[in-house]
């Protein structure tokens, strides 16, 4: 299992992710497919990842944060346990 404590600089991860969305430390990238689809991959400074197919840029980027904001509710929780 990846250790998601360690950090990579934002620099970095803005690259290849240049839209920074709504749940912190996390960054998205919106393509349009070739079947007129959308797609947003994110990810976030621990390198935890999400991608999302849809018909709107705008509902594809909403259900990524909404992935996002599972799994940064899923690693605070893990940090409790340990």
């Amino acid at each position: 299992m990846p250790d998601f404590r360690a950090r990579h600089p934002d620099r970095d991860i803005r690259q290849s992710f240049p839209v920074r969305g709504k749940v912190r430390g996390w960054f998205y990238r919106v393509e349009e497919l070739p079947t007129g689809h959308w797609q947003v991959k994110g990810r976030d400074r621990f390198g935890q990842t999400v991608s999302i197919v849809g018909e709107s840029p705008e509902d594809v980027l909403k259900s990524a944060e909404d992935e996002a904001r599972t799994l940064v509710g899923a690693r605070h929780a893990g940090d409790d346990r340990a």
